[in-house]
């Protein structure tokens, strides 16, 4: 009778769920721009439309977290897989927007298959989030691995392939190598929050699985 009584809980695994297929579009439409850096200008609009659209889930999230008695899991697990999606997010359209203002007539392939493995990355994720939904034990830990230890190669190929560059006799030259290093270190923060939302949904994952 009690529980008949009490305010239903928000569905705040299916909105953690949207949060992370706007993070998988934004990624997706990242490899596009790669693939297609005729597209930056389109593809660049599409990402930010995405991040504003993701803004306002969080948001929403957050003001159902604080007007809810019960929740599927714990808050703390929901605000911080909320929270850490929003971050990669917006460390997304940062690296997004370097690219857009560097303008690269060529693309790396080092970079190309870096965020592409980013991409499946990010895939792993909502399996792990269905997992969670479900109750059922998809940590996905060993895949997860074996990816991010193909992104840390990929880097370090990458970085060392603009490193062996001269920059010294053409100072054009001296300035792709310049952005390709800054463009670099962006794909290395945005691993590393990848890496950090995997890590939150595991947890959340063992605990209620």
């Amino acid at each position: 009778m009690f529980a008949a009584l009490l305010p239903k809980s928000a569905p705040f695994l299916a909105m953690l769920a949207e949060q992370n297929g706007f993070l998988r579009r934004m990624v997706a439409l990242l490899v596009e721009m790669l693939e297609n850096p005729e597209e930056r200008d389109r593809i660049y609009k599409d990402i930010a439309f995405l991040e504003e659209e993701a803004d306002h889930l969080y948001g929403k999230i957050i003001r159902a977290l604080s007007q809810s008695f019960i929740t599927p899991i714990d808050r703390e697990d929901i605000l911080r897989i909320n929270q850490e999606q929003e971050e990669c997010m917006d460390c997304l359209h940062s690296l997004s927007t370097r690219l857009h203002i560097f303008e690269f007539r060529r693309i790396r392939f080092p970079a190309l298959q870096l965020v592409r493995t980013i991409n499946s990355m990010l895939e792993l994720t909502r399996k792990m989030l269905d997992g969670l939904a479900h109750r059922k034990d998809c940590h996905l830990t060993r895949a997860f691995r074996s990816l991010r230890s193909e992104c840390d190669m990929l880097l370090a190929v990458g970085l060392a392939e603009v490193m062996d560059e001269n920059p010294e006799p053409e100072p054009a030259l001296f300035m792709q190598v310049l952005k390709w290093s800054q463009t670099y270190e962006r794909m290395s923060i945005l691993l590393e929050r990848v890496n950090s939302v995997a890590e939150t949904i595991e947890e959340a994952v063992l605990k209620n699985a």
